[in-house]
């Protein structure tokens, strides 16, 4: 079953490598003929993938100014935690505004997005197993995808296409979404650290000194500035960013004509607490 339209996909994934992506594109672009595919790759690193997904899923709806679009995201270790589930986290659909998202559902991917809304997410989640047989796929291609490693590419994209097709499947309604922490979630290719943190979150004022505390022998403080052009060369500080939804746009860390990741020696997604002063 595969859905016509025009309308823009993302897929944000961490199964990143050149062959993973051209055959995940293939494969997108078979059950969607007619739509423009974009990847984003976030870390394969066993910690971290879920905080850089999170924080793409926001800035791809806010990058669609609500347009219609579709967002596939898939983050999906199978170890720690994730041995709860069978063969690895079930995949959910859940609109958005105007934007159908089909995600992996444990972990932060979709708990940055939760927070922005100020309301529970309520997602339908659709099991494998269940649902294959209602697919109308023959039974060799059925025990394939159930019992498949690679479920972003012989599950998600036909799931996806089944249901924005009018596919009647048979879900669950899921709404455990994990309270998203502070963290850094994202370093651009600038150096610039992209939080998730609202400027409230940690009383953000120009001219005034913030610290955070990025793990358990090392804060920072630094001082805050409205925007990039603002920072004095070489200092490294706090400013708002221009990722984020609509009106509310998270903290960055940048320094002035160098690169803050360098500087602060934080090279991927970390968490962070504030510490009021």
């Amino acid at each position: 079953m595969v859905y016509r339209s025009t309308l823009p996909i993302t897929y944000i994934t961490d199964c990143r490598d050149d062959n993973t992506q051209g055959r995940l594109k293939a494969r997108v672009s078979t059950y969607f003929p007619g739509s423009n595919v974009v990847f984003v790759g976030v870390t394969s690193a066993l910690e971290g993938a879920d905080l850089e997904a999170a924080i793409n899923l926001v800035d791809i709806i806010d990058a669609y100014d609500g347009n219609p679009g579709i967002i596939l995201a898939n983050v999906a270790p199978r170890h720690g935690k994730a041995k709860q589930w069978p063969n690895g986290t079930p995949f959910g659909w859940v609109k958005v505004g105007n934007v159908d998202i089909f995600s992996t559902v444990d972990g932060y991917t979709l708990s940055l997005l939760q927070k922005l809304l100020q309301k529970k997410l309520r997602v339908k989640v659709y099991d494998i197993p269940t649902v294959v047989p209602h697919m109308e796929l023959d039974k060799e291609t059925q025990k394939r995808i159930i019992h498949t490693q690679f479920r972003s590419l012989d599950y998600l994209p036909r799931l996806a296409a089944a249901l924005m097709s009018g596919k009647k499947l048979p879900y669950q309604t899921y709404s455990k979404f994990a309270d998203m922490p502070l963290a850094i979630c994202w370093v651009d290719s600038f150096g610039n650290l992209k939080t998730n943190i609202l400027p409230e979150e940690i009383k953000f004022r120009v001219g005034k000194k913030i610290v955070i505390r990025v793990s358990e022998n090392k804060q920072l403080r630094l001082p805050c500035f409205a925007r990039l052009k603002d920072i004095p060369d070489d200092t490294v500080a706090f400013t708002i960013g221009s990722s984020g939804m609509e009106n509310r746009r998270f903290i960055e860390i940048m320094q002035q004509g160098k690169r803050a990741s360098y500087a602060l020696g934080i090279d991927g997604a970390t968490m962070v607490e504030y510490v009021p002063s």
